[in-house]
């Protein structure tokens, strides 16, 4: 009975991508969403303004919910972590309308949030990914198609 009933549940990963794609590097987060579509994950691309999302979040019901965004860590470019909840306000992240301690809060409430920062090297305007941040984006990607990104190394103060 049990296995019959979990045939039939299918476990929801949605990843949002953040940043703004006409910034360098701050694109990351957009680049990986685009990338990882057709996979087995739903993906929003909710570039600077993730709290317009809430909704189509809540209607999405996931089961999990990754966000990924360029965050300035004090590490070297292309650096990917976890970032935990309150490591979030000390590390000053948002080009956003909101702080995205907010719109975190309010996406736990739906699910489980996953936030992972990679370290931009360039945002000057109207660049590419720069090359360490395009070879941690193509790390991130490998690791979110086999769902092993929890293999990550968390952000430590």
């Amino acid at each position: 009975m049990f296995e019959a009933w979990r045939a039939q549940y299918m476990f929801v990963n949605l990843l949002l991508g953040i940043g703004n794609d006409l910034l360098g590097d701050d694109g990351v987060g957009p680049f990986i969403a685009e990338k990882l579509r057709g996979a087995d994950w739903q993906v929003i691309n909710a570039g600077i303004v993730p709290e317009n999302f809430i909704s189509p979040i809540r209607k999405l019901k996931p089961d999990r919910i990754i966000i990924v965004d360029a965050v300035h860590m004090n590490l070297d470019p292309g650096s990917i972590r976890i970032i935990p909840h309150g490591a979030i306000r000390d590390l000053g992240i948002g080009t956003h309308q909101l702080p995205m301690t907010f719109f975190i809060e309010q996406c736990a409430i739906i699910a489980p949030v996953i936030f992972i920062g990679i370290q931009p090297g360039c945002l000057d305007p109207d660049t590419q990914l720069s090359p360490p941040v395009a070879g941690a984006a193509s790390e991130l990607l490998n690791l979110l198609r086999e769902h092993n990104y929890e293999e990550l190394s968390v952000l430590i103060d």
